[in-house]
């Protein structure tokens, strides 16, 4: 029987546990940055006023997931060692943004004191998204 840790081909195929952390590490702390937004009390966002924009929380949602979505593209694309198909490199960020968007809106609604979870809100998470899973095959940097 074969020991698969000496095989060569074993290491760009399967990966660690550690491995991977410190292969999503830029997504990891992007999921820290959008937990931690999410889960301020509402009456924090009250005190911060950046630009005088109307609708200002929608752009940031946008924005938001789709810096998460680029990230997790840019690493699982650049450093898993193997070709992705078309299907595993856009369901895995497409999955991973929707439950991430579910489980901020609804930790809000349940549990957050001044934040309540909207359904606009996650299309929006949704929407930027599916923007950067469109546009990442004309702009790979």
């Amino acid at each position: 029987m074969k020991n698969n840790t000496t095989d060569p081909a074993s290491k760009t195929s399967i990966k660690t546990f550690p491995e991977r952390i410190i292969m999503f590490r830029k997504t990891i702390l992007w999921t820290i940055v959008i937990l931690t937004l999410s889960f301020l009390p509402g009456r924090t966002f009250e005190k911060v006023n950046l630009f005088d924009i109307s609708f200002m929380d929608l752009i940031v949602h946008f924005c938001l997931y789709a810096v998460f979505t680029f990230l997790i593209l840019r690493e699982q694309s650049g450093k898993t060692g193997r070709q992705l198909t078309i299907i595993s490199w856009w369901m895995a960020p497409l999955i991973a943004s929707a439950a991430l968007g579910i489980i901020t809106e609804l930790v809000q609604w349940l549990l957050i004191a001044g934040r309540s979870g909207n359904f606009v809100d996650f299309f929006l998470d949704m929407c930027g998204s599916a923007a950067v899973l469109l546009l990442y095959p004309r702009i790979r940097l």
